[in-house]
């Protein structure tokens, strides 16, 4: 008898079990909302991420996954994610028409956040947003970020970091830990009112362990977006996750300093006016608050979101216009010609050239177009139900921009595995951006930096090439242009040597 209740018992569990798997299942194929953009099958529960994990691990990026899948279903396609839908935009009037739409604005929550403990900018949504973004842009350009009167400033770096390359006396260096030190300098003497040598121990290991996070978050940041992932048994957060409270730490006694030392009378850098921000609310109550979403819980946050973005990327730009120039020294010497003969030998150049710099201005726009630093741009989330090239995009389905699809689109760019600077060149030869060049994204969520990065990429490299010739090594393999996937594709390391000119 017992062996027999013991059976039907058994039996009892395995037919609830049953009766649970059926009901999700039938779920997942008759719950879901109709006219959903289409896409791949996937697994009731988990959805595409066998598929997708299972490509990652062949190698095979993100970004080349979702053409392939554009190929088949258009450029408007869906994955199901876990319990997350994920629409796919694979060509430039798809982001820019769903990424200007006020209902899909809004930030899919991240992993970032929750690590932080803090909501930045860049991952707010809503009313919280749109005042952090304006107060953001407020300040930078108060303190000169993207107006020409900033060029000085961005100059004085570049010539540091000449100087670092010039020590080498054209032996071979590894050009990333110098342009990171350097691009973050820029954006470190506007939010925290100074710039760090390149012997600052502290500040050299900040910088690595934000290189390493982009490794960590997987290919096309799958991981910061995707949370979930992260319990998967080959994607381990631990070490990111050390990484990111060391950063807290970092960011948090940099803060610590200025509240320390403050002074209403003297708000010298970003963290100052945030504080001044802080101490108003705390005088008023929150309704009468001018920013009252400018709060301790959005401080840290933020600051790492200015920092992040106003170093890795940059830098990781002009490290592949370097690679690039050493690739391709007939280019490299067409730029140093252009440069020579409308800045001349006796002075560096300036922001004022920019209009006679036409074929440099179009090396870095190819650089851009080939590289694609963000391949997937960085998600927006459906604030509601949202009607979209006919389909249904549902409240909090994530839309992903392919921004390497865009920039690898054969009905835009002929030839567009080819580096061919020439065409962003017109008749004249003057150069012309196209609007399908898009590596700051569109819309209203568009990067934050981007007048500043822009910038930066004309001054720092234009410097380059009026000061030095760039080469491969003397016996060493041939220079890759083959990328590494992370939240940035970066190129995998390399040495190159500075040849002073004269």
């Amino acid at each position: 008898m017992p062996v027999l209740q013991n059976m039907m018992w058994y039996l009892d569990v395995r037919t609830v079990l049953l009766c649970v798997v059926v009901v999700l299942v039938l779920r997942w194929f008759w719950g879901r909302p109709k006219n959903l953009p289409p896409g791949p099958w996937g697994f009731p529960l988990i959805g595409s991420v066998p598929a997708i994990v299972r490509e990652i691990r062949r190698g095979v990026e993100p970004h080349d996954l979702f053409m392939r899948y554009a190929a088949k279903y258009g450029p408007v396609f869906r994955l199901k994610v876990f319990n997350k839908t994920v629409v796919v935009l694979n060509d430039y009037n798809s982001v820019k028409e769903a990424f200007q739409h006020p209902q899909l604005n809004d930030r899919p929550k991240v992993l970032l956040a929750e690590l932080f403990k803090s909501e930045g900018v860049a991952m707010a949504s809503g009313e919280k947003w749109v005042e952090l973004r304006r107060f953001c842009l407020t300040v930078l350009r108060s303190f000169g970020v993207g107006k020409t009167s900033f060029e000085e400033k961005i100059g004085t770096e570049a010539e540091e970091l000449m100087k670092e390359m010039s020590a080498y006396n054209g032996k071979p260096f590894d050009p990333k830990p110098l342009l990171i030190n350097a691009i973050s300098n820029v954006i470190c003497s506007v939010i925290f009112g100074k710039r760090y040598e390149y012997t600052d121990g502290d500040f050299k290991n900040l910088l690595s362990m934000l290189g390493e996070n982009v490794k960590l978050f997987g290919s096309g940041g799958v991981m910061l977006f995707f949370p979930a992932l992260r319990h998967l048994p080959f994607m381990s957060t631990d070490k990111l996750e050390s990484n990111v409270k060391a950063i807290v730490t970092f960011l948090i006694n940099v803060i610590d300093n200025h509240r320390a030392g403050f002074d209403p009378e003297n708000l010298d850098d970003f963290i100052d006016v945030y504080l001044m921000e802080i101490r108003n609310n705390q005088a008023n109550d929150k309704a009468g608050a001018k920013h009252g979403h400018l709060t301790e819980h959005t401080f840290t946050g933020t600051i790492a979101n200015l920092f992040a973005a106003g170093s890795e990327t940059t830098a990781t730009t002009l490290q592949w216009a370097l690679l690039y120039m050493a690739v391709y020294p007939d280019i490299q010497q067409r730029v140093q010609a252009e440069i020579d003969a409308v800045v001349g030998r006796n002075r560096l150049p300036r922001m004022a050239d920019k209009p006679e710099l036409n074929f440099t201005r179009a090396v870095i726009w190819e650089v851009q177009r080939m590289t694609t630093i963000a391949p997937l741009g960085v998600p927006h989330a459906a604030a509601s139900d949202t009607q979209f090239h006919d389909f249904l995009i549902p409240k909090g389905a994530f839309l992903v921009p392919n921004l390497w699809a865009v920039a690898h689109d054969p009905k835009v760019w002929s030839d567009p595995d080819q580096f061919q600077p020439e065409r962003f060149l017109n008749d004249k030869g003057e150069a012309v951006q196209a609007d399908e060049l898009i590596p700051f994204s569109v819309g209203r969520r568009s990067c934050i930096g981007e007048h500043l990065a822009k910038m930066e990429l004309l001054i720092f490299f234009s410097f380059f090439l009026h000061q030095f010739t760039f080469k491969k090594p003397d016996n060493s393999p041939p220079l890759a242009l083959k990328g590494r996937g992370g939240f940035t594709y970066s190129p995998r390391e390399f040495n190159i040597c500075a040849a002073k000119r004269d």
